[in-house]
């Protein structure tokens, strides 16, 4: 789940700073000017990235720039969801088993040399050989994938390349696997220059590809723009791909510039120093008065949360159900929204927000209004006494969390502070823990510290399947070798099987409305669960400047056609 993990990623991605889906709305549009070449894009971002390599991205920044500089097999329309061929045409089989492939004949490296579907084989190999990737779920249902990762097999037979012509190629599929277009094919694993990568997946390096040089300094790219320099937590800078092929963009340059807060991109938004970026709802007033700027406004599939740990030994009362469910009673998320988002956003009560075809009918979920005496009941039925300071404690043991979120986050932050105050009304004490984004993520990625709740959010894509998240596979465990982002190590049958229906039926029917089924169901249990207080989904506020022509983001993705964006002179 190219979700800018982010989100965009198609994939799921961590966001570092909803609804019914929204057109975008843009400021009035200018008098028409043809494009020119020229210019660049200087996007403000809260984290540096770690790399370009889309095996490994997943968090904004990196999903950002990976899916610059490396092309994918199809596209998504940013306002309909719509997936749509690019790189590649497919083709499915009549038992859905079998996807078949043609490279576009124009379609080249930054070398000039033929993007094959060997390359596609090799950015499949490169997920199967690292051993940090938390992408391999994608592609296990892929005939040999999981023989290759393991070392049984030279190679992946599933995967098949036509000796006639390098540009088709072939995947067989073990079943019928309902997420295959969007998994198998996305940025997750489109092609990779095999004369580069090549050397790192054969069968004694196992894990080598995770430190490969290429990682951070790509030499070869089949994206719009092409690696140029990068300053660590400063800048990226990726200039313009002449060898593109659809067309070399009108930008000279992408950048891609860490801010410290959002405080520092909005100001620098505002002077100029920066032409792209998102900002928060206190800032839109402001930014709105300025004649240099455009706001681009629309809900996406994401939500800010606040998860709970399932398995913390230090607090161990998040195990219990009641006690989840009288943490959701007693914080008001609706004043959140209100107070935080300045109504710039709506409540979200499943994992899949409303924007998403997959939601449950809200009717049916629990909205878990703000009740204090609720809260506190649940409490006393877990089995909690409050003592004479006004907290709850059990055998000894006071009833305390500690919540981690990203400093400079300023709607987090604050989340976090009223967390800290609404919860001790009803006798839980929270500790705060305040730090850099990427460290947080490196925490929850590896699950390297007892970490007992943290407020994050999830940018999800159009495709639904949510294992990565929550399928009890996805438990991020070192001694297991298993890898993703169920950081709250939820684990239900009855959730796994929901999952499962949705994404491999027995039936081979993929139509939305027999996966819809499965959704429900998992939405439902999430719901009454509690895993995460779901918190809210605020409204993208995408700001560009005014003479930064052709941009056009939606729900979907926001850097759709960015070849052809264009710097007004």
């Amino acid at each position: 789940m190219k979700r800018l993990m982010v989100a965009v990623l198609v994939t799921t991605v961590i966001t570092a700073c909803q609804g019914s889906a929204e057109p975008a709305k843009p400021a009035p549009t200018d008098a028409y000017q043809p494009p020119v070449r020229g210019g660049r894009v200087i996007e403000g971002a809260f984290a540096d990235a770690k790399t370009f390599a889309p095996f490994l991205a997943n968090d904004p920044s990196s999903l950002i720039v990976s899916g610059l500089v490396y092309d994918t097999l199809f596209r998504v329309d940013a306002k309909t969801g719509e997936i749509k061929p690019n790189l590649g045409r497919w083709t499915v089989s009549a038992d859905g088993r079998t996807y078949s492939w043609k490279i576009e004949p124009g379609a080249v490296w930054s070398d000039g040399r033929p993007i094959t579907g060997e390359d596609y084989l090799t950015g499949v190999k490169a997920v199967a050989r690292s051993k940090k990737t938390v992408r391999a779920a994608s592609f296990q249902d892929i005939d040999g994938f999981d023989e290759y990762r393991s070392g049984a097999a030279p190679t992946i037979k599933g995967i098949s390349v036509d000796p006639n012509d390098p540009k088709s190629f072939t995947v067989k599929f073990k079943r019928v696997f309902c997420p295959a277009l969007t998994n198998a094919f996305g940025n997750a694993a489109g092609p990779l220059p095999t004369h580069v990568y090549g050397k790192y997946t054969g069968p004694e390096d196992t894990g080598k590809i995770d430190d490969a040089a290429e990682n951070t300094t790509p030499t070869v790219v089949s994206g719009p723009f092409a690696f140029k320099q990068w300053k660590p937590n400063d800048q990226i800078v990726l200039e313009r791909n002449d060898y593109y092929f659809r067309g070399a963009p009108y930008l000279d340059q992408y950048v891609l510039k860490v801010v410290a807060d959002v405080a520092t991109l909005a100001s620098q938004l505002k002077s100029g120093e920066i032409n792209f970026g998102t900002i928060e709802p206190k800032d839109l007033d402001d930014v709105k008065r300025r004649d240099n700027l455009r706001v681009y406004s629309f809900s996406d599939l994401s939500y800010n949360y606040i998860g709970w740990n399932l398995r913390s030994a230090s607090t161990p009362a998040l195990a219990d159900k009641r006690i989840r469910q009288a943490l959701a009673y007693g914080l008001d998320m609706n004043s959140v929204v209100q107070q935080v988002l300045y109504g710039q956003g709506s409540r979200v009560f499943q994992h899949h927000p409303a924007a998403s075809w997959a939601s449950a009918d809200a009717t049916t979920l629990n909205r878990y209004p703000y009740d204090k005496a609720k809260a506190e009941s649940l409490i006393k039925e877990a089995g909690y006494t409050k003592g004479t300071d006004g907290f709850y404690q059990k055998d000894g043991r006071p009833l305390q969390i500690t919540i981690m979120t990203n400093s400079g986050n300023k709607v987090r932050e604050t989340l976090l502070q009223t967390a800290i105050d609404q919860y001790k009304l009803i006798g839980v004490r929270i500790a705060p823990r305040l730090m850099p984004f990427d460290a947080m993520v490196d925490i929850l990625s590896n699950r390297s510290e007892d970490v007992p709740a943290w407020i994050i959010g999830w940018k999800l894509n159009v495709e639904p399947d949510p294992y990565g998240i929550w399928h009890s596979n996805s438990i991020p465990d070192a001694s297991k070798k298993t890898t993703g982002y169920n950081f709250g190590a939820f684990s239900s049958p009855e959730a796994d099987k929901a999952i499962d229906a949705a994404r491999t039926p027995a039936s081979g029917d993929c139509s939305q409305a027999t996966r819809k089924k499965g959704y429900e169901t998992l939405n439902r249990l999430l719901n009454d669960e509690q895993p995460y207080d779901f918190g809210f989904s605020p409204t993208t506020l995408l700001v560009a400047s005014r003479d930064l022509r052709g941009v056009d983001p939606g729900t979907f993705a926001t850097y759709a056609d960015i070849e052809k964006w264009w710097v007004a002179r």
